[in-house]
């Protein structure tokens, strides 16, 4: 597993910098806090779906879309019956080689992170329909990948673009802050999780890693993360717990502890209440849907 969650793995081709998440029925619905420099859309399909973009958290509805910025830690909470797609691509992928107006005025200020797409846009609210429909474009072509599929999907993304011009959800970045010291304490945090959670995790050793006191760590943690240290370990053991679960035959118990967990009952009231089952059913279940 990679130390940080910075993802280090490319999306799509060389030659096409483009993918759609999930892959297909045993990609996992929960993924962690991670970030990379693509901008990546989410829309969700069913359900609802948990969604913490920065130091905002979301409950999607079905058919509320989200806009995750280049390099913005996020993390996506989706399970049985509740679920997302996830569109992740370069944004200047999008530029034309030839300057023109759309160029100029749109295309170069989105790769130049000038311009910014509005973080939340709920199923009601104008331009929301019009994006959905060019991501049904996008998955028709992506799904047949046909002579010139590519063609058709970048001209489903400009037309998203477009729209979001159009209604208002493209924005004027505000100056960033260089070394903004909170959000950069909240990524090292992160991967230093990443890294390190099959291992034991006490409160004291990481609040003395950061230089912080335990009781300013869990409110800081807290604040920006929007759980307790437990919680978010426990989270991270349980998504590869889960992996662990699709793509090997490893014992349950054997798996139970390679992630960090001490405790197998502990391990299973976790895993029970984000997964509705036990982790022997949901191995069970996903052979069904495979078999």
């Amino acid at each position: 597993m990679d130390a940080s969650r910075r993802e280090k793995r490319s999306h799509g081709t060389i030659g096409f910098p483009f993918q759609i998440y999930p892959r297909g029925p045993k990609d996992n619905l929960f993924v962690p806090y991670h970030w990379h420099p693509e901008l990546e859309i989410i829309t969700v399909i069913s359900g609802e779906v948990g969604i913490t973009i920065g130091e905002n958290q979301y409950v999607g509805q079905k058919g509320d879309i989200f806009f995750v910025d280049v390099e913005q830690l996020h993390e996506i909470r989706g399970g049985p019956g509740n679920l997302f797609r996830a569109y992740v691509f370069p944004l200047d992928s999008l530029q034309f080689q030839r300057t023109d107006l759309a160029q100029s005025e749109l295309l170069a200020p989105l790769a130049a992170r000038e311009l910014k797409f509005r973080t939340a846009l709920h199923s009601d609210q104008p331009g929301c329909a019009g994006i959905r429909e060019a991501f049904g474009l996008i998955e028709r072509a992506y799904a047949a990948k046909g002579t010139g599929y590519q063609l058709m999907v970048k001209a489903a993304l400009l037309q998203i673009v477009a729209i979001a011009a159009a209604n208002g959800i493209l924005e004027h970045r505000a100056a960033r802050q260089p070394g903004d010291y909170r959000a950069q304490t909240v990524k090292s945090i992160v991967e230093y999780l990443n890294a390190h959670f099959t291992e034991p995790i006490r409160l004291n050793d990481v609040a003395a890693r950061f230089g912080l006191s335990p009781q300013y760590f869990c409110t800081f943690f807290k604040d920006n993360l929007g759980k307790t240290l437990v919680q978010h370990v426990n989270f991270l053991r349980i998504e590869q717990a889960s992996r662990l679960l699709r793509e090997t035959d490893l014992p349950i118990m054997d798996i139970a502890f390679s992630v960090g967990f001490e405790n197998f009952s502990y391990f299973i009231k976790r895993f029970r209440e984000v997964f509705g089952c036990t982790p022997s059913q949901y191995r069970k279940n996903l052979s069904r849907m495979t078999g």
